[in-house]
């Protein structure tokens, strides 16, 4: 990883991050922030899941992130199909197991997505059926790990929904900017430099949705809008 980017702090774009003088990447740090921000920016309400995504003990990962990719884009079909307009940011890591894992976030339209217990169940069906076991395997195990509790075993949220407030309304505008913090916090766990990852140097260790082109789109598509409505206003102005 070059040097400019890293970044050591626990403050980075205005937002505390998971761990105090941390090395993390500029690069990955920038993705999770974009990712809240885009969400928040396009939808009133975004629904935040983490989860961790393990192999059973008795498979023997390839080495490569086929598998990881299955299931990513596996979830991404089924959420656009529904509308949920789904957007991730992952990242692969490998220390001491015989297999790599993947920390996950995931962001969607919390008007139409609210109970992040069903995103969980939803990627242990996912993730059965990469893996070809069933979800109650999936489930027993953890392999899906909720991220729910800290390293000292209290408990902790494992997302947020992050709600924009009404105008005027002064007490939701605090909740929503704490539940932004929290959710830009609980991600930047994902963009840490780690030096005991055993990744191999030329295998991806970050995947990300494609929500900044997408958020471009719809700012786009918004404009147009825009446009065709006051042109027509004001032609319906003038002809009265």
């Amino acid at each position: 990883m070059p040097k400019a980017d890293l970044f050591t702090g626990d403050n980075y774009r205005g937002y505390e991050l998971a761990q105090k003088d941390q090395k993390y990447s500029r690069r990955y740090l920038d993705r999770a922030i974009d990712l809240v921000e885009t969400m928040t920016e396009r939808h009133s309400k975004v629904l935040t899941v983490r989860v961790d995504v393990r192999y059973p003990q008795n498979i023997n990962s390839d080495g490569t992130n086929k598998d990881f990719q299955h299931l990513t884009e596996n979830m991404m079909k089924e959420y656009e199909r529904k509308g949920y307009d789904p957007q991730y940011i992952a990242r692969r890591e490998q220390k001491k197991s015989k297999n790599p894992h993947l920390h996950l976030g995931l962001a969607l339209d919390g008007s139409k997505k609210r109970d992040r217990n069903s995103v969980i169940e939803d990627i242990e069906n996912q993730w059965g059926n990469v893996l070809g076991i069933t979800p109650e395997e999936i489930h027993a195990s953890k392999l899906i790990y909720p991220c729910n509790t800290d390293s000292q075993g209290n408990a902790r949220p494992n997302g947020f929904l992050i709600e924009r407030p009404k105008r005027g309304d002064i007490d939701g505008l605090i909740k929503y900017q704490e539940d932004k913090d929290a959710a830009v916090r609980q991600l930047s766990y994902l963009c840490k430099r780690e030096d005991e990852d055993m990744t191999p140097s030329r295998t991806r260790k970050i995947f990300t949705s494609q929500y900044r082109k997408d958020y471009e789109t719809a700012m786009e598509s918004k404009r147009k809008w825009r446009e065709k409505y006051l042109s027509r206003k004001m032609r319906d102005d003038g002809n009265n």
